[in-house]
Formats: C-alpha cells, sequence, structure tokens
C-alpha cells in the first residue's frame, strides 16, 4: 500500500543482499516454497549476478553480505565461486545455503570446500530433514560440513520440524559426527526452524507458541533480494514467490528497492508490527483464519491474499498510521544508539 502523498520517507539501507541465484534443484521436495525442482529452469547468469553487485555496492553503501540460495546455489559451480571472489575483492561477506548434495563423496566435499573457502566464502547454511533427506543423506550434509568446518568456516545445519512420527532432529543430534563437529568447532551449531505446509493435505508438524510471531518483519527494508527471474524483491520469505506486492523492481534498476518502498506504509506495518499482529489486531486473536499460522511468512500471505483482510487493510490502515510512525522513529533512534 504505497501512498505517493504520505508523510513518511522511509529510510531504507539494506544491509543483506540475497541473490537467489536458480530455481532449479537436485531435489524436489513436497513442501518446497519457491516449488523448485530439476526441471525448473530459472537460473541468473555470472553476468547478471556480477553486475547486480557492482550496483548493487554502488547505490548501498550499507550493504555487509551477500547471500547465495535457491534451489540449490552449488548447481552453478565456477559461476557461483566467482559471484563469491568478487563479493569479498568488494570488502563484503558471503553466506551459501544450500542441501548440501555435493558431500556425497568425501574427494568431491573436501574439492569443493578448498575451492569456495579460497573464494572467500564466510559462512554456510545447510538444510536438511524429513522431506530433504528424501533427496540427500544426512551424511551427504555431514560430509560438507565437516569439510568446510576444518577450514574455521561457521557451519549451521537447519533441520525441518518433525512430524509426529519422525524423529530426523535427534537422528542428527545424536549423530556421532555431528557430535564431534560441536564438539570441536565452536564455529558448527544446528537449529530447528518451525515448518509452514503449502498444501491442504499437508501432514502436521506442531504448533508455536504464538507470542513468538509477534514481531515486526526484519526482512523489510533490510533485505534486498534478486530472484531468478530476475526481479528485486522486499525480503526472501517462503511465501515470497506468492505476494506480488513483494516485487519492487527488476534487475536492470537496483534503485528500485529504495524507491518503491520509501512511501509505502503497508512495508513499514510489517516491518514495525509484524504480519501476526496485524492480523490480530484487524480479526482479533481468536480468529478461525489464525488457529493454524505458525510462520511469520504464512501470516504475511494471509495478510497480502485473504480478500477479508484486504477489505480491512484498505478501510483501516490510516488509523494506525501515527501510531506505527512514532514506533518506527523509536526503533530507528535505538537503532542509531546502537550503533555508537
Amino acid at each position: 500500500m504505497s501512498d505517493r502523498n504520505s508523510i513518511f520517507d522511509i529510510e531504507v539501507n539494506p544491509k543483506t543482499v540475497t541473490v537467489i541465484t536458480t530455481y532449479t534443484c537436485n531435489a524436489a521436495c513436497e513442501e518446497c516454497c519457491f516449488e523448485c525442482n530439476p526441471t525448473v529452469k530459472h537460473r541468473l547468469s555470472f553476468e547478471e549476478i556480477a553486475t547486480f553487485i557492482k550496483n548493487s555496492v554502488a547505490e548501498y553503501p550499507s550493504i555487509e553480505q551477500f547471500v547465495f540460495s535457491g534451489g540449490e546455489c552449488f548447481l552453478l559451480k565456477e559461476d557461483l565461486y566467482k559471484a563469491i571472489a568478487l563479493c569479498a575483492s568488494l570488502g563484503r561477506s558471503t553466506r551459501c545455503v544450500s542441501n548440501g548434495y555435493w558431500g556425497k563423496t568425501r574427494h568431491k566435499a573436501e574439492k569443493i570446500a578448498a575451492t569456495v573457502v579460497e573464494a572467500g566464502l564466510a559462512e554456510v547454511n545447510f538444510s536438511t530433514g524429513l522431506d530433504h533427506k528424501k533427496w540427500v543423506p544426512i551424511d551427504s550434509v555431514i560430509t560438507a560440513s565437516e569439510c568446510l568446518a576444518k577450514y574455521g568456516i561457521p557451519v549451521l545445519i537447519t533441520i525441518e520440524k518433525d512430524t509426529e512420527e519422525s524423529d530426523i532432529l535427534n537422528q542428527i543430534t545424536e549423530n556421532e559426527r555431528v557430535r564431534r563437529l560441536s564438539h570441536s568447532f565452536p564455529n558448527f551449531s544446528l537449529q530447528t526452524n518451525s515448518w509452514m505446509p503449502f498444501h491442504e493435505n499437508s501432514v502436521h508438524r506442531g504448533g508455536v507458541d504464538r507470542s513468538t510471531l509477534r514481531k515486526g518483519c526484519d526482512q523489510v527494508f533490510t533485505n534486498c533480494v534478486l530472484t531468478p527471474k530476475k526481479e528485486i524483491a522486499s525480503c526472501c520469505g517462503l511465501t515470497l514467490e506468492h505476494i506480488p506486492e513483494m516485487r519492487v523492481g527488476t534487475i536492470d534498476n537496483v534503485a528500485s528497492y529504495r524507491d518503491e518502498q520509501k512511501d509505502d506504509f503497508m512495508k513499514l506495518w510489517l516491518r514495525v508490527e509484524g504480519p501476526m499482529t496485524i492480523l490480530e489486531t484487524l480479526l482479533g486473536r481468536d480468529h478461525e483464519k489464525l488457529q493454524d499460522v505458525v510462520h511469520l511468512c504464512q501470516a504475511c500471505a494471509i495478510v497480502h491474499q485473504d480478500h477479508e483482510v484486504r477489505e480491512k487493510i484498505a478501510s483501516a490502515y490510516t488509523d494506525h498510521i501515527l501510531a506505527v510512525g512514532h514506533k518506527w522513529n523509536i526503533i530507528k533512534t535505538a537503532e542509531l544508539e546502537a550503533s555508537k
């Protein structure tokens, strides 16, 4: 909801750029947020990635880190390694998000780990769990982690939340090789996230404490995203491709990330109070549409897609402008003080 006569001129200085390099993936997880699989061919070329990196740094000196994800970013091979090296040459940190397929053999994992370390990679996040392990063995993820950890590269393994029948989290945490990693390398860590369903027949994986969802979305205004469709987006959230309003420009105009959001009250509202708080404010905390929400991105999709919610936003958003603006000023003041 952008108002070109808005009283706001929001300061937009992203700290992170996420490059979703491709929607091609060696896996075809049923609940993939971007519906990636081996047949999807959306992919950025190295020239497109490199030009976007250079233009982003020139436009936003505030950028500290570039994150390469997918799909599966390691499928880009040399193009990924060159992109990492380019970021390092510009003094920016880098992170890769991968499913770890390249750890299938020790020899291959050693070679790739050495290559990305030489290129200047700063950290890696691996994704695994019930859906992922159907395509990528957990041993592959562990092997890739071991090969990176020995170079001192921070490694995080994120494990999907289990169903009532599955026990992947315990299998990983009790794995002897994982225990050795945790004991020997302080930069190695594990976490499990809430699992958001994308289909009506999705298996329930438990709820969350609703209070943990009542927070602002820290992706908005801080994470500039480039998608394989050559679009610039305002976040890299799980429901990105389901929310047209998150697309704010195209690859040839990095300034659009700022220009299309600097007076967008809806984005500001999401940043300050978050989609769950917005929904509870408009619908009430006990509304049936909110009972199964387990993730901020899931709440964000409801905010943008639900007809009833959109009507309520259109009729009531002006009642919240002053309060949201005041909270935003408090947030910015606190951030400024913390940076001193």
